[in-house]
């Protein structure tokens, strides 16, 4: 049978402008009636339409849609599907990677007025960093550029981190000589595939004294964290390392910024 554009379309449940838009990728080739000249439709571009609409709700484009449904043999059409499998599970492990994280950010916001001031003994997995302030003036380092901005890319699982010298704390100064930083989890290293060479420095897996802090300065000072220091001598630990912290957040209040930042200082 044929049938007109507004027949097809009624038909079909799509609208004109949806068959021409098809008719642009030759999916569908209407025919030209030359004693009225009125186009029509047949019952061949009801399945190549219908077919082709298939294709697209696979979420495979367009142009491939209108090759499969034109000219792919069976052998074409079973690649372009599992390549779109293939492509499917790796969004999906991605995209559940991400869940975990936005609950794990979540849980981490929920404690962290819980947490203030409060000391807590805490395992953390190794750690890898990209070291890009001394203080908190940027590092103008060209070597660090393109590592930067594929580790910017993988935010939210990178978090800007802090690292304090081990002999500061030693010393017993009011001020640390400390640098910030991009970082990302061992595991997220090898579930992200990410790979390490050497602007990248490595803080292995330990035991911590952690806590909450608020931070309302622009430099870090001995004062903020001397309460942990209380701590960890009432309790006979050993500072064992650099103290490592990141930002979880931070908040405006009145005319105030507040950075809520989860400090880790590695004890024995």
């Amino acid at each position: 049978m044929k049938y007109t554009i507004s027949e097809f379309a009624e038909l079909l449940g799509v609208t004109a402008d949806t068959l021409r838009f098809y008719e642009k990728y030759e999916i569908i080739k209407p025919f030209k009636d030359k004693k009225n000249n009125y186009r029509y439709f047949n019952d061949m571009d009801a399945r190549n339409l219908l077919m082709s609409r298939w294709y697209r709700s696979l979420d495979i484009p367009i142009q491939e849609a209108s090759y499969l449904t034109r000219k792919a043999s069976l052998s074409d059409i079973m690649d372009t599907i599992q390549a779109k499998q293939r492509e499917l599970d790796e969004e999906i492990r991605v995209k559940t990677m991400l869940l975990n994280k936005m609950k794990e950010i979540a849980t981490d916001l929920v404690e962290a007025k819980n947490k203030r001031n409060l000391c807590l003994r805490k395992d953390l997995p190794g750690i890898y960093r990209l070291r890009q302030t001394d203080k908190n003036d940027l590092l103008k380092d060209v070597t660090l550029t393109n590592k930067v901005e594929e580790w910017m890319k993988l935010l939210p699982f990178t978090f800007f981190s802090f690292r304090i010298n081990n002999q500061d704390i030693l010393t017993e100064g009011t001020s640390f000589d400390y640098n910030w930083g991009l970082a990302l989890f061992d595991d997220d290293i090898r579930k992200l595939n990410i790979k390490i060479d050497e602007s990248t420095e490595y803080i292995k897996p330990n035991s911590y004294i952690s806590s909450v802090i608020i931070s309302t300065g622009e430099y870090m000072k001995r004062d903020s964290l001397e309460f942990m220091f209380s701590y960890i001598k009432e309790k006979q630990y050993t500072v064992n390392g650099d103290i490592f912290g990141r930002i979880l957040t931070a908040e405006n209040k009145g005319t105030e910024r507040r950075f809520y930042l989860e400090v880790y200082i590695p004890v024995i």
